[in-house]
């Protein structure tokens, strides 16, 4: 079973983790999908009330046109067309998940990044185990208040009509943002699952380190020869809204849990985190 990723990003979502897809792609001996995310543990698991089949064939379509409209291919274009093709289907299986990774070169390291894999459930995390005994997890954790502000402003951006006020009016408004930053059920699930396999990283890092902090990433999935490795620029950054005292304070009273949580693990970065928020509250207070 050759054709299987060798490490995983599985998140959070609004985390970095795009930054982690290209800064991997773009080195020598190591093999990311040309589509980010093809969102098979999701997909695959018997919970999955999305329909992330949809959203794949929409990035497939999008980028296979971008291609095509080109005035000639290179071989490497040539070969993610046929990445392409291999993304648009309906149904997915474990087959068709390993043959992902068939595009890889002989000996390269071979991985995927997905935020969605971030709330897997234990029997789903069971399911990566049979499919990739051996991968590397990545989780990035981020300040709970921060990942959901940006993950809310991502929505605006994407979604026709898409209203803070309402979101926050709505009593499930904030449901899917709050579970993309449930650290203290995501977290123990992956450790429990892949054990020492798991490391977690900090988004702070990723900004205020990001040279050291892949090279960190790299010692973890096992790359060899990363001497005068640089991180590559960050990605996807949201636009710099600031954060309304009244969703500040929602959000905040929300996550509690997850600060508590990840004071655990973090202590001094926590209490750096909650300072800031508090500060912001007790100004516009």
């Amino acid at each position: 079973m050759a054709d299987q990723p060798d490490f995983l990003c599985v998140g959070a979502q609004k985390a970095a983790t795009t930054w982690v897809h290209f800064s991997l792609a773009r080195l020598p001996g190591i093999f990311m999908p040309v589509i980010k995310e093809s969102h098979f543990f999701r997909e695959s698991s018997r919970t999955c009330v999305q329909c992330p089949s949809r959203r794949r064939r929409i990035k497939v379509e999008k980028f296979s046109r971008e291609l095509l409209n080109q005035n000639g291919l290179s071989i490497d274009e040539e070969l993610m067309l046929k990445q392409l093709k291999h993304f648009d289907v309906e149904h997915v299986n474990d087959d068709w998940y390993r043959e992902i990774f068939s595009f890889a070169q002989e000996g390269d390291l071979k991985g995927e990044s997905c935020p969605s894999y971030f709330g897997l459930l234990e029997e789903d995390i069971e399911h990566v185990n049979a499919v990739a005994p051996d991968a590397r997890v990545v989780l990035i954790v981020r300040d709970p208040v921060d990942r959901c502000w940006s993950n809310l402003r991502m929505n605006r951006r994407k979604r026709e009509g898409f209203d803070f006020e309402k979101v926050f009016a709505d009593p499930s408004g904030l449901t899917n943002c709050l579970e993309n930053t449930a650290y203290s059920r995501a977290i123990p699930r992956w450790r429990n699952g892949v054990e020492d396999r798991l490391r977690v990283f900090l988004f702070d890092d990723v900004i205020e380190r990001p040279n050291e902090t892949l090279g960190k990433l790299l010692d973890h999935i096992g790359y060899q020869g990363r001497s005068g490795v640089e991180a590559g620029k960050p990605v996807n950054v949201g636009d710099p809204t600031p954060i309304p005292h009244a969703y500040r304070e929602r959000l905040y009273h929300e996550l509690q849990e997850q600060y508590e949580f990840l004071a655990q693990i973090y202590p001094q970065r926590v209490a750096q985190w909650r300072a800031r928020h508090e500060q912001n509250l007790c100004k516009a207070a």
